[in-house]
């Protein structure tokens, strides 16, 4: 009978609750987009009111009478509520005769606060707590960026949409940290429109920072200088637009953009300072000058347990190209249950950060309305409706095989994969190869696949074919099997990245010092720690140089032989975040640093081989951001063998000089043509400094300016074991640098981006140089894409 009472009790406050408070929705008066984060003034009392949320809605209580409106460039408009009979409330925008006044550094208000919010930002920021978790609502639409009425018969297929969107997803996720870098993103709840066994999810933190406190806010992979960051006050313009009380907190909204002549890829927008530890309560962003890519952003902040600041609203909108064309991706999430501090340890944590359980569909409606803030419209709901019947009549869901395969290099079709991979390859040994290739795929056998290819290359006049075995086993530790047998070619030399067998990477075009090789391979991949990739394999070969060479060992001379080896490998990837989408698990790129080490031991007499041997390589990837100077990264390379090897089997190709195929590949040598050293120990060091666009950032011609400067020191024992080749050692230390400017030329792709051709010249020096000037000069051309 109590716990009855209870609930009697918690109803009928309810219905008092929703009988005593109106909900009450700001949109521009012009462009009916709903305005967030506006001050609202109760009654004419400053001290008494609320504020707008990210959607622009905020509640009322029915002893209020009057309320008062104001946000920055809007006519500041007072309203009495008993003439309101609708929910939604205009605001016309300020129309300014004035010239704004420019206050100097010395005199501007905006800085003291925006200082006071540098000084506390480490205190405010979530990511500083020692954990939290939470749960989270996301919905994410797709839509034309500007619906036009359908007049013709040309308008057809956007009258199919006129009462819908194009896409809309829901995602339900627990979210868990665990300072300073574990993370989990928990899919417990996935609805997508078309779609009824989707094998991805999309959150809004994958398309924004979770909080606005890094000292860069990184969006598309363009790294955006945070307004809060240190000095920001010397790279933006700020100005004090408002102010009003919460309580007994004042809220500082503040306008920024980048000044004049900046040097670095900035934001605009308003931020709301609390003066509660000077935090951001809310923030709104807009990209400045990004191409034909832009992108929203606003968080809102609310104070948790009277003691932190942590996101509440999270919302995005980016438009994708110009014009009629443009697509509006529109997210949203709303977090709830947020519990800081909470009781968590490293093993709580699996190593994939995003995991996606097969069995979060099929909720009912009733289980979406107990996340979503609001229920959907009728416009949302028409979507869901419209796509759903399209999406059963073409199968949506088997398209969601395709982006992964396409990036793992197949095509699928039923039961076998074209292996994309084997039917075009290009190089100077073949000039062309012509073949096919097929795999099997989980049609005939789960987690089993059978594959065969079979190429002729032009040139050489001969046939390459082979066979292979790829066994997955289930589990969390990412486990594999491989066998490979194969009759083909490869490339000499053993140097990092070298490795025909995939004809995407530009530096095997140029390839033309080839062995022949019969070979069998043996290999198991898994990860049994975390950040680190582990591999076991064997493998032989019987070898054949394609070009007039011998090798002298023990005073007899050698042309074939046969290798054997086993190998160890290791990978350590920093802040490692891997995400299981599309049915594949996959690693985002990132700035930390990765660390791979090859350790093969030569296995004399195994299977007939010739000899015995330890070999190391190493490489070290590492990238980093210097504020208002661009970013830097390089690349560490480190080989040794401890005995003499055919040539085959050292160290070469390190070079990309071909005045006939003239284009930068980045971490190898420019000026160096590929085979011109040898070596049985190297260091290498690539460095390169993207400047983006410092020195031009207006106007059309923003080409990305890049300074390159490479290292290169080795050695090789018994230089006279080769006979018939010609090589350069280089035990003097090489040096070379360059300069190179990306995006010369911009040419627009799809009306959503550019196709980039640069230029970079690259000039040698010291020991290594030749004698006539020109020599040491090499001009390269460089491809690419941006959004800007």
């Amino acid at each position: 009978m109590r716990i009855l009472l209870l609930v009697l009790l918690f109803f009928l406050n309810l219905k008092s609750f929703a009988q005593s408070t109106k909900k009450l929705t700001l949109v521009d008066a012009t462009t009916q987009k709903v305005i967030p984060f506006a001050n609202v003034v109760f009654n004419g009392k400053a001290y008494k009111g609320t504020s707008t949320d990210i959607d622009g809605v905020f509640y009322v209580a029915a002893t209020i009478k009057t309320i008062t409106i104001s946000y920055v460039g809007y006519e500041t408009k007072t309203v009495n509520l008993i003439d309101v009979t609708d929910q939604i409330i205009t605001l016309q925008q300020k129309v300014s005769t004035l010239e704004e006044v420019v206050i100097s550094s010395s005199e501007n208000p905006a800085h003291r606060i925006i200082e006071n919010v540098i000084a506390n930002r480490d205190l405010n920021n979530p990511k500083n707590l020692g954990s939290y978790t939470y749960i989270s609502y996301d919905k994410i639409i797709v839509d034309i960026k500007d619906r036009k009425p359908v007049t013709n018969s040309v308008d057809a297929g956007q009258n199919l949409f006129k009462d819908a969107h194009f896409f809309i997803t829901e995602t339900v996720a627990k979210h868990k940290y665990l300072k300073p870098r574990f993370t989990e993103d928990s899919v417990i709840a996935r609805r997508t429109s078309g779609l009824k066994n989707p094998n991805f999810a999309i959150l809004a933190n994958t398309f924004q920072p979770f909080s606005f406190y890094s000292e860069h806010i990184e969006l598309f992979a363009t790294p955006y200088l945070n307004p809060i960051s240190k000095g920001s006050t010397k790279k933006y313009k700020f100005r004090l637009k408002d102010e009003y009380l919460v309580g007994t907190d004042t809220v500082f909204v503040i306008s920024f953009e980048p000044k004049a002549n900046r040097n670095f890829e900035g934001l605009t927008g308003l931020l709301y300072i609390n003066s509660n530890q000077y935090a951001v309560e809310s923030v709104d962003a807009k990209t400045y000058n990004s191409g034909k890519i832009d992108v929203t952003i606003q968080q809102k902040y609310k104070f948790v347990n009277n003691q932190y600041w942590f996101p509440e609203q999270l919302n995005f909108e980016i438009i994708v190209g110009e014009g009629a064309d443009a697509f509006k991706y529109v997210g949203k999430s709303y977090l709830s249950e947020i519990k800081p501090n909470t009781a968590l340890t490293k093993k709580d944590f699996p190593f994939v950060s995003l995991t996606l359980p097969e069995s979060v569909g099929g909720k009912d409606s009733k289980y979406w309305d107990n996340y979503r803030k609001e229920v959907l419209n009728t416009q949302e709901l028409r979507t869901y409706t419209l796509i759903d019947s399209i999406g059963e009549d073409v199968d949506f869901d088997r398209f969601l095989k395709f982006p992964q395969k396409f990036f793992e290099g197949r095509f699928p079709l039923k039961y076998v994969d074209v292996d994309l991979r084997n039917v075009i390859r290009f190089n100077k040994h073949e000039n062309v190869r012509l073949g096919a290739g097929f795999l099997t795929n989980d049609d005939l056998l789960k987690n089993v696949s059978l594959g065969a290819f079979a190429g002729y290359g032009f040139r050489d006049g001969a046939w390459k074919y082979g066979g292979s075995l790829d066994i997955d086993v289930p589990g969390k530790k990412d486990v594999s099997f491989h066998l490979n047998y194969e009759n083909s070619i490869r490339e000499v030399g053993t140097y990092a990245g070298n490795n025909i067998r995939n004809p995407f990477v530009a530096r095997n075009i140029i390839a033309s010092q080839m062995d022949a090789i019969e070979a069998l391979n043996v290999r198991t991949d898994m990860k049994l720690l975390r950040n680190m990739n582990w591999s076991l394999g064997f493998n032989t070969a019987e070898v054949t140089p394609l070009y007039n060479y011998e090798f002298i060992n023990n005073n007899s001379a050698v042309r074939r032989y046969t290798n054997s080896e086993v190998n160890f490998g290791i990978g350590y990837h920093v802040n490692e975040k891997l995400i299981n989408s599309f049915g594949a698990t996959t690693r985002l790129a990132n700035d930390t640093p990765i660390f791979n080490l090859v350790y093969s031991r030569g296995l004399e007499d195994a299977f007939n081989s010739d000899f015995s041997y330890n070999k190391l390589r190493f490489t070290l990837d590492h990238s980093f951001i210097s504020k208002g100077l661009g970013k830097t990264g390089y690349r560490l390379d480190l080989g040794y063998i401890d005995t003499a090897l055919p040539y085959g089997l050292l160290f070469t190709g390190e070079g990309t000089l071909d005045r006939q195929i003239p284009f930068v590949v980045p971490h190898y040598f420019q000026t160096v043509t590929p085979y011109e050293f040898l070596s049985d120990r190297y260091a290498h060091l690539f460095i390169s400094h993207n400047f983006g666009r410092l020195f031009n950032n207006k106007g059309s011609f923003q080409p990305d300016i890049l300074w390159h400067n490479n290292f290169g020191i080795g050695s090789l024992e018994h230089p006279a074991s080769h006979q018939f080749i010609t090589f350069e050692t280089k035990e003097a230390l090489f040096l070379e640098t360059g300069l190179e400017l990306q995006n010369l030329i911009k040419l627009p792709f799809e009306n959503f981006g550019y196709a980039g051709f640069g230029l970079g010249a690259f000039y040698r020096y010291g020991y290594h140089s030749f004698e006539n000037t020109e020599d040491n000069f090499a001009v390269k051309f460089s491809f690419g894409f941006s959004f800007r």
